[in-house]
């Protein structure tokens, strides 16, 4: 009932009220102007996305060098002319962004065509160190909502459909019992789980909440509905009304067992979601569990591979930042691309989101060992989560936060395998209870102190 509600009623009004609403009717037109340009070029070659990518991006560019004191100077020192007809061989050349030189040029990047109190600031969640602060005007804000929306339906879950989130981010709002909090959740026909603070406690009462509310999609942190999952499992708890369609993870990276665990338990499709607070929602799962490939949100970003490896840093250009351009972005993570991608040119799937480029043990010899293998070293035994800290001396830290059938066997099994992987470096094994998370709440599987 409430769903229908919703999709008759709530959503048009909402609809009506942001056309006549000055403050929100850009932002609108532009959602409304992403939504229907993304419908209408669901069937295009990628002939056709090409062109259409280079033509706005030379806009984007274009804007970016008069618009803005930091693209107009680096212009000008490269010897670049955003005015000409440029190819995507030519856009290669221009220098990667990197998140110190947005956190250093910050004003510089800012657009001065559009007053700043009709842009909306945001902020990455600081995982990796400072927060980078981001500037966004009604062309991005409404492009990037109807990409989510677009994506959304592209799964089977419709607008206004019942929609769980099992989040928790210190920069998201909180579910409350305030009046208010109550009608907002009510009319989007939503409702926030936080995955902040588990226990099995916890699990048994989100477990009853779901069953009672029926959620059509829940979205959730990666590794937290891992965890729930593997709960249920482990007590022999069988969901029966939940989700009815699917889930959507994001934060974080969804590693093999966890995926396995939640289909088994649920039966219901996990779709990964790639995107971040800077860069916005990048790509989507679409396939199901036979086609876990990315489809990148091409009508938004350029994603393109920094190198020609199959493995290769994710460098994204945001092509509706009408606030705060930013140009050949590097996102801080490793992707697997397709073996006909390029430096420059626009990819429309990626085969993986590897992990985070810094996630890596670095090697006496310069040689280094990236964190998306190490899930796959600790699959098979008694452990919850865990975490690799290396020291400034090379040393490493293996913490554990073990489950039931975890013992001294395990133990030194592990300890066996990390000193074949890592030969030369002392290892150690610590027990803890929880794995400490960043800020954002992400848990990150490496943490490297090694200076390089």
């Amino acid at each position: 009932m409430n769903r229908l509600l919703t999709q008759k009623i709530f959503i048009p009004l909402s609809h009506f009220r942001r056309r006549r609403h000055a403050d929100m009717r850009a932002v609108f037109a532009a959602y409304e102007e992403g939504l229907k340009f993304r419908q209408s070029a669901k069937q295009w070659s990628e002939e056709q996305k090409r062109a259409w990518i280079l033509q706005t991006l030379r806009r984007a560019v274009r804007r970016a060098a008069s618009e803005t004191d930091y693209y107009a100077e680096l212009f000008e020192k490269i010897n670049f002319d955003p005015k000409a007809d440029f190819t995507f061989e030519d856009y290669a050349r221009l220098p990667v962004l990197e998140r110190a030189d947005v956190l250093e040029a910050q004003e510089k990047l800012i657009t001065k065509n559009i007053p700043r109190e009709q842009l909306q600031k945001d902020a990455t969640g600081g995982s990796t160190g400072v927060p980078t602060e981001i500037w966004l005007g009604a062309e991005e804000r409404g492009w990037k909502e109807s990409g989510i929306d677009f994506s959304f339906e592209r799964i089977g879950v419709s607008n206004g459909a019942k929609t769980a989130y099992f989040w928790g981010h210190h920069l998201d709002p909180q579910t409350s019992d305030g009046i208010a909090d109550r009608l907002r959740a009510f009319v989007t026909n939503t409702r926030w789980f936080d995955c902040f603070r588990l226990s099995p406690e916890v699990f048994s009462r989100y477990h009853r909440e779901f069953e009672r509310w029926k959620p059509d999609c829940i979205v959730a942190y990666a590794g937290a509905l891992g965890q729930f999952a593997e709960f249920l499992r482990e007590n022999k708890i069988r969901p029966k009304n939940y989700p009815r369609v699917c889930f959507v993870t994001g934060a974080e990276k969804l590693y093999a067992q966890h995926r396995a665990a939640i289909e088994e338990v649920f039966g219901k499709p996990v779709y990964e979601r790639y995107g971040g607070r800077d860069f916005g929602g990048a790509a989507i799962q679409t396939g199901g569990r036979e086609n876990l490939e990315y489809e990148i949100d091409w009508a938004w970003a350029l994603v393109e591979p920094e190198t020609s490896e199959e493995n290769a840093p994710v460098i994204i250009t945001k092509l509706h930042a009408d606030a705060m351009p930013m140009l050949r972005y590097r996102t801080g993570d490793v992707g697997r691309f397709a073996a006909n991608s390029g430096s420059g040119h626009p990819a429309f799937f990626l085969r993986e989101v590897v992990g985070r480029e810094l996630d890596r043990i670095w090697l006496t010899d310069g040689r280094s060992v990236h964190g998306s293998t190490m899930p796959h070293l600790l699959k098979d035994f008694a452990v919850r989560e865990f975490q690799f800290i290396q020291a400034e001396d090379y040393s490493v830290e293996l913490q554990i936060a073990p489950k039931n059938g975890f013992d001294i066997e395990q133990k030194n099994s592990i300890l066996q395998t990390i000193e074949t992987i890592f030969p030369d470096l002392p290892v150690k094994l610590k027990i803890v209870e929880e794995v400490q998370r960043t800020r954002a709440n992400k848990l990150r599987p490496v943490i490297t102190n090694v200076k390089k």
